[in-house]
């Protein structure tokens, strides 16, 4: 249900009443932006948050909405277990089949992160009914879960891994070629199914791509200074 313009009223009118320091602006953030430690094995690049991404967001009055971790949630917990039998597989009998098990991984993923997406968008239709504006979102750029505009092909990732001898596999390996080898243009699919929540809601949120590819290589961004990636929630065309 999207807030009624009396219901918004009200809350303002408490807001206003007993006005404290809130600046009433969030933005919805990818969870390793915050967190590292969800990253995929040797995706890490600090001990806890991108400190940088967090300084400019707040600096610009935004309280911050850590998202969920989608790949967390539904591959298996903080190292995607769930991921892990198809490496180093290639000349085994689990090899032959990736495909049809590839298809039944994707299919468990939307419907997982189709449940996440519905819990994000009440908290932004409480936000909202709560006089506060959720401004936009943040999404990591190669991720085949929170990509906003490149994503991860993730039959090709999983065919270098599966192809990657386990002695061999260095984070070099994983990020040049498992991670940003793969990119392709598209939505990752948490963002995806997000995009058709809000969509069926009828809520337009700004979202921004952080580059993983320049944190990875260590080379300075900023999320705010230019206009927003894309639009989610709005018609296609």
């Amino acid at each position: 249900m999207i807030p009624t313009r009396r219901s918004r009223r009200r809350a303002l009118a408490l807001l206003d009443q007993l006005r404290d320091e809130r600046g009433r602006q969030v933005m919805l953030v990818s969870h390793c932006l915050l967190n590292q430690n969800t990253r995929y094995a040797g995706g890490a690049t600090r001990p806890a948050a991108i400190t940088e991404a967090v300084d400019e967001l707040v600096g610009a009055g935004y309280g911050l909405h850590q998202l969920p971790c989608p790949e967390q949630r539904a591959w298996g917990g903080v190292l995607k277990r769930h991921s892990l039998g198809l490496h180093h597989s290639e000349g085994r009998p689990l090899f032959a089949v990736r495909g049809v098990l590839l298809g039944a991984f994707a299919a468990w993923t939307r419907l997982k992160y189709r449940r996440l997406a519905r819990q994000v968008v009440r908290d932004v239709v409480d936000y909202r009914r709560s006089g506060i504006d959720v401004v936009g979102i943040v999404g990591i750029g190669a991720s085949p879960s929170c990509g906003v505009t490149t994503t991860l092909d993730l039959h090709a990732s999983l065919d270098v891994l599966a192809a990657c001898p386990a002695a061999a596999l260095t984070r070099d390996v994983m990020n040049e070629q498992a991670v940003l080898g793969c990119r392709r243009p598209g939505e990752g699919m948490f963002i995806q199914a997000l995009d058709r929540r809000l969509a069926r809601r009828r809520i337009r949120l700004d979202a921004f791509e952080h580059d993983l590819a320049r944190e990875l290589r260590g080379e300075p961004q900023t999320l705010l200074t230019s206009r927003p990636a894309r639009t989610l929630g709005a018609p296609p065309g």
